[in-house]
């Protein structure tokens, strides 16, 4: 599938506008190079992304120079609104869970041909690893 220019505009510009959120908090940016679709270790679903939506931008960073910040990229293919759930959790480098207090679902809709960025920040300088958790709703 390609995307064209208009309807990378609107997930540009929404990472453009987070960036510039956290721009006072001293932040740095890494791009996950090569990502092309294939199954991302960190994202789990039960089946409504591969055939809604499709992941197409993994974006992991720091804020304040050493707490872990990750943005996913959502781009519906579809032509109607799609409804889903999402969590994002953090753990150790020896994969064990980081306390989050803000760790909830959050449920979000996604638009026909629109692209939107999930993101989270890790709740403390030992969260090194994520998972984003994603969950179909039914209308």
């Amino acid at each position: 599938m390609k995307i064209t220019n208009a309807q990378l505009r609107p997930a540009l510009a929404s990472a453009l506008l987070a960036m510039t959120a956290l721009a006072a908090c001293n932040t740095a940016n890494t791009a996950k190079s090569g990502f092309n679709g294939a199954p991302y270790k960190q994202i789990i679903t039960n089946g409504w992304l591969k055939y809604k939506a499709n992941i197409v931008g993994v974006h992991e960073g720091t804020v304040n120079g050493d707490i872990k910040r990750i943005a996913v990229d959502v781009y519906s293919d579809q032509s109607t609104p799609q409804r889903f759930t999402y969590k994002f959790e953090w753990f150790d480098a020896s994969g064990i869970p980081v306390a989050n207090p803000s760790t909830t679902s959050t449920s979000v809709t996604i638009k026909p041909k629109e692209t939107i960025t999930l993101t989270s920040v890790a709740p403390a300088p030992t969260a090194t690893d994520w998972r984003l958790t994603f969950l179909d709703e039914q209308r």
